[in-house]
């Protein structure tokens, strides 16, 4: 398809655009950071999911609601990489829990303007974008480069070994690897203990310097992916407790989650957290008492949510220590 400011591909554009404009309020949206490349130009096309906890535990997004793709999209246009899906706190004001973020590179070796069909992410469907693929602009008199002639290469002995050592490095790691393993299962109960420590020993800091160290090293540990789930949320459930009664004054370290919903309305943290806090805290009850499972991905969810809840409701005092 060659490139041309015709009427047909005006209308096109508009269509394009209107159909754009009525799906901004969508669960899933993607976008392009260009609108026009050149063959063998990148541009990143980047998809935005929106969902609640719920959804996310149910599996709405796991791996076979998001396209298909190997080598090239739907569209045609060829796939140089792409990003793992990043999870990440929603926006505030769009009402939903959790926003899971993907990213692929893409390029063409076709000029004119292509139509990136609408795609399919779980019960949600994408807008189409229209992309322009430029054709280089060549000099009249360029040539073609002439072959090169095949030039022997004779190794020495250190450059030898710098070849190899890729396979040494790798050998060397498996054995660290085999023996860290042995000396963390041989330590497992202990791990446990430093985060705890720090807890103790940073009674006297502010509590956002308290909550944050200690939520922090938990979703470096990933503990719940080595069979701790119950502990982490238990850890990171009271870690939360004791921020609001730092920072709020709510008896809320020896109160259900029921009692703290109650006390909520009357506290001075912000309305729009309030039900977030809620069903974070009821996720995590779930998780210690009545031994439910969470996706890793929910996981990790719930202690981003705490520590965004802290960043935003630590006061001007806090900020500049």
């Amino acid at each position: 398809m060659q490139g041309g400011n015709t009427p047909r591909t005006s209308c096109l554009s508009a269509a394009l655009w209107m159909l754009c404009t009525l799906s901004a309020w969508a669960q899933v949206e993607w976008s392009v950071d260009t609108t026009q490349i050149q063959w063998g130009e990148t541009l990143t096309l980047t998809a935005d999911w929106l969902l609640s906890m719920e959804d996310l535990q149910n599996g709405v997004a796991d791996s076979t609601a998001w396209p298909a793709w190997t080598d090239t999209t739907s569209s045609g246009f060829e796939i140089a990489s792409s990003s793992p899906v990043d999870t990440l706190a929603a926006p505030i004001e769009s009402g939903m829990d959790v926003l899971l973020r993907k990213s692929w590179i893409l390029t063409s070796w076709d000029s004119g303007f292509i139509v990136m069909t609408p795609e399919s992410f779980g019960p949600h469907e994408t807008s189409p974008l229209l992309i322009r693929v430029l054709t280089p602009v060549l000099e009249e008199d360029a040539q073609p480069m002439p072959p090169q002639d095949i030039v022997e290469v004779n190794w020495t002995l250190w450059e030898r070994l710098q070849r190899i050592w890729p396979l040494l490095a790798l050998a060397l790691g498996f054995i660290g690897l085999v023996v860290l393993l042995r000396f963390l299962w041989s330590k497992r109960r202990v791990a446990d203990k430093p985060v705890q420590r720090d807890t103790q020993e940073a009674v006297a800091a502010p509590p956002h310097v308290v909550a944050l160290r200690v939520l922090n090293a938990l979703k470096d540990e990933e503990g719940w992916t080595r069979g701790r789930a119950k502990e982490v949320q238990a850890l990171a459930s009271m870690t939360l407790r004791q921020y609001l009664e730092g920072r709020y004054q709510m008896p809320a370290a020896e109160r259900t989650t029921a009692d703290i919903a109650a006390l909520m309305p009357a506290s001075g943290v912000p309305s729009d957290w309030q039900p977030r806090l809620i069903r974070a805290l009821e996720q995590a009850d779930a998780v210690k008492f009545a031994k439910g499972e969470l996706p890793a991905r929910a996981h990790l969810a719930l202690i981003e949510a705490y520590i965004d809840f802290v960043l935003d409701t630590q006061t001007a005092s806090d900020e500049t220590n």
